[in-house]
């Protein structure tokens, strides 16, 4: 409840603030006044200003803030996730994507499917021996190169899969949550660019030090 008076309170301060300055009523004016105001209330600090001694308004700067949303933003998604794969043989989104992929694309190498989740061979390796454990995925020998493993769906693992894309469908609307068409639209441009921006170092300075990449794409 003192969050609720808070939130009142700050409220009509900016409805008197608005009144002294405009003397009206107009709900929409108000609405454009009062995103402007608290906007402008938020000072984002330049990236070249960056100084580490400044960390008690460490999200003043507007890269730091963005990292640390998008990186609240995946622990949202995981919370929902983790419901969703409660009384399912699925139990991580890694799994779910390795499990999507193969059944769309029927049968892949394993090191194919590693790369595609930007996993780490370790990792992706663990992923594909607990759904092989499972019986969600085979093993088979590739036609070309025998001594290779491809590895694709098994009956249970397509089962499984369709089974879990109606409560994914529903994640994926509340990951959305209340953005508008016009506002998905821009967030999809903003993290297309970003993915293909990532994807070129993933591709081809992935084992790079992180002073050297930033030195070849931010310097």
């Amino acid at each position: 409840m003192s969050e609720h008076m808070d939130l009142i309170k700050n409220l009509l301060d900016h409805i008197e603030n608005y009144e002294q300055k405009f003397g009206n009523s107009d709900l929409k004016a108000f609405s454009i006044y009062l995103r402007d105001e608290v906007s402008s209330e938020k000072k984002l600090i330049p990236n070249e200003e960056f100084d580490k001694n400044n960390y008690q308004n460490y999200k003043s700067y507007a890269e730091v803030e963005f990292s640390t949303l998008l990186t609240n933003l995946y622990r949202f998604a995981k919370h929902y996730m983790k419901k969703a794969f409660a009384g399912s043989e699925i139990k991580t989104i890694d799994e779910f994507g390795f499990l999507a992929s193969l059944l769309k694309q029927k049968s892949l190498m394993k090191n194919e499917l590693i790369n595609q989740h930007l996993l780490e061979t370790s990792s992706g390796s663990e992923i594909l021996k607990r759904l092989i454990k499972n019986g969600l995925v085979k093993e088979i020998p590739d036609t070309i190169d025998k001594r290779a493993k491809r590895v694709s769906l098994t009956a249970k693992g397509v089962e499984t899969v369709m089974g879990s894309f109606d409560e994914m469908h529903i994640i994926s609307e509340i990951i959305v949550g209340n953005l508008k068409d016009d506002e998905l639209k821009q967030a999809l441009q903003v993290f297309n660019k970003l993915t293909y921006f990532h994807q070129h170092i993933h591709d081809c300075d992935r084992n790079s030090d992180l002073e050297e990449i930033h030195s070849k794409y931010i310097s």
